[in-house]
């Protein structure tokens, strides 16, 4: 289905829907403004697996603005534009798409502009409800906060999800429903390949989540979560694709927090793991010539919370097996290791800085030595 198509489909089905529902007679009040923008320095260097080392270095801008419309006290409605560009010569902003439909590798390719949010939202006493295009993360609590298996738009990126998402609170315990829309020429999050949506089994997919942020005792969030994505899996890889699975993901957090000074500088600790029943053959992989890839994967993050008054840091260590696919905050058959820095200026700006290493869990097939990236960044974010 092309863009215009779920646009039109989209707008007929919020006007209906509009045409129906008590209308905020304070239209101007009722409507708001909002966006953000992030800018950044980014270097990386590479050790290739052949050997072959190389750098980059550049700037890096994301906008994003739109509208949310307050119809009463039950409906609301949101559409927001957003756009990427490198600000160095050597990724010049070619082939620039208005309304790009479908993201590449991280997300959305440089220079493209999209609706990544274009939804209503009933919301009734416990209850919440989204449809249409919006963002979604299951994210574990720190200073570099990351996910195993869902975190829209992260960084820089510009990614989204496309269906309807259900939010129910029962007592202190949040219950979580997405059933996602995937387009035969791609996914709109990170899906990784082998993972391949040309088929129309795998056109739905579901996520169901139970969390739960209640500080208790130690416990600052307890979580896990489900991802199925039908018929998604080549087994055997894309090429021929002669077998399909479900690709069927488990994933448990879990942070606790600490007063540690008189001045209010905390620790929080924090861990998320994650299993994939099924997963490509290592012979898919480049890990082996026999089996399938290995498909867990996990993390474990030490946080300082205001080691001076909105000063924190965090240091992340993580393992992805190469059969973990979903991760736009890990890549798979990766080890990494991240220290983070985050100075939280006020409610409306922030800068941050990392130092990361990224290198492979398991020397492919075919090569003699693991690639190893070594990346860093100064980022500023302003909300507006």
């Amino acid at each position: 289905m092309k863009y215009s198509s779920i646009l039109r489909t989209t707008g007929c089905y919020l006007i209906c829907v509009s045409s129906s529902i008590y209308v905020n007679p304070l239209a101007a009040e009722a409507l708001h403004w909002a966006g953000d923008f992030r800018t950044g320095y980014f270097s990386q260097e590479r050790e290739a697996r052949s050997g072959v080392n190389s750098s980059r270095d550049e700037g890096r801008v994301r906008l994003r603005f739109g509208g949310q419309y307050k119809a009463n006290d039950s409906w609301q409605f949101k559409l927001r534009a957003a756009g990427r560009s490198y600000l160095e010569k050597n990724n010049p902003n070619s082939e620039i798409k208005i309304f790009s439909e479908i993201p590449a590798g991280d997300g959305l390719r440089a220079g493209d502009v999209t609706l990544d949010e274009i939804y209503a939202q009933y919301k009734k006493e416990k209850m919440d409800l989204k449809f249409g295009r919006f963002q979604t993360k299951m994210e574990l609590e720190g200073v570099a906060k990351k996910s195993l298996d869902r975190n829209d738009s992260p960084n820089t990126d510009i990614t989204w999800t496309d269906g309807i998402y259900t939010k129910i609170k029962l007592e202190d315990w949040l219950h979580h429903f997405i059933l996602q829309y995937n387009y035969p020429t791609g996914a709109t999050e990170v899906r990784r390949s082998p993972l391949d949506f040309s088929s129309s089994e795998s056109r739905l997919s579901a996520f169901w989540a139970l969390e739960n942020r209640k500080k208790t005792g130690a416990f600052v969030q307890r979580g896990i979560d489900i991802t199925y994505l039908p018929s998604a899996l080549c087994e055997d890889g894309t090429t021929s694709c002669n077998t399909r699975k479900d690709y069927i993901t488990i994933v448990g957090r879990l942070a606790m927090q600490w007063p540690i000074s008189s001045s209010g500088t905390k620790f929080m600790l924090g861990t998320e793991a994650g299993y994939a029943v099924n997963t490509q053959l290592s012979s898919v992989a480049r890990t082996g010539a026999s089996g399938n890839a290995d498909g867990v994967a996990w993390q474990l993050t030490f946080n300082f919370i205001d080691i001076a008054p909105k000063h924190s840091m965090g240091l992340v260590y993580a393992n992805a097996g190469a059969g973990w696919l979903i991760s736009p905050d890990f890549r798979n058959n990766n080890s990494l290791v991240e220290l983070r820095y985050k100075w939280a200026i006020d409610k409306r700006n922030s800068l941050e800085a990392r130092i990361r290493q990224r290198q492979d869990l398991q020397t492919l097939v075919g090569e003699t030595r693991k690639q190893i990236d070594d990346d860093l960044y100064v980022r500023y974010t302003w909300k507006f």
